[in-house]
């Protein structure tokens, strides 16, 4: 049996947004996800298709306010890298911050965080589950 039985809590909000570098609009997706029932994570993912790339911020923790004082937010980037044909999924400092973000971790400090593994099992759960992540990152054909 695995460890979480996640699902979404409602349906994700699908958005448009304006992309700051090429000034194109993408899609984007936020949306609760929950494990067992009980609230887990809010992500918020990102498809820019100029570069073939998905960028995915996941809050975890209690969402308990007003400090949100266990709350963590990671992210990881969808897609190409050098020397790999197939798509990846790598580690970035998440951009968005506001109350309910916690603690934002750099690369470094989500390595060594003890929600990797729980951020690790989100992203997997969203990539296949969320309908923007898996038309698009997932489905990325290998690079010629």
């Amino acid at each position: 049996m695995s460890e979480h039985e996640f699902s979404f809590d409602g349906t994700p909000e699908s958005r448009e947004v304006t992309c700051a570098e090429c000034g194109k609009k993408h899609d984007g997706d936020t949306g609760f996800v929950l494990d067992r029932g009980d609230a887990f994570a809010v992500f918020y993912a990102d498809w820019y298709p100029h570069s073939d790339e998905a960028w995915v911020e996941v809050i975890l923790g209690s969402f308990e306010a007003p400090h949100y004082s266990d709350d963590v937010t990671m992210g990881c980037r969808y897609g190409y890298v050098e020397g790999q044909s197939d798509s990846v999924a790598s580690l970035f400092t998440p951009t968005r911050s506001g109350d309910i973000f916690g603690r934002i971790l750099d690369r470094a400090a989500a390595m060594k965080s003890d929600r990797i593994d729980d951020f690790w099992a989100v992203t997997d759960w969203l990539i296949v589950n969320d309908p923007l992540l898996n038309r698009t990152a997932y489905r990325l054909p290998p690079r010629g």
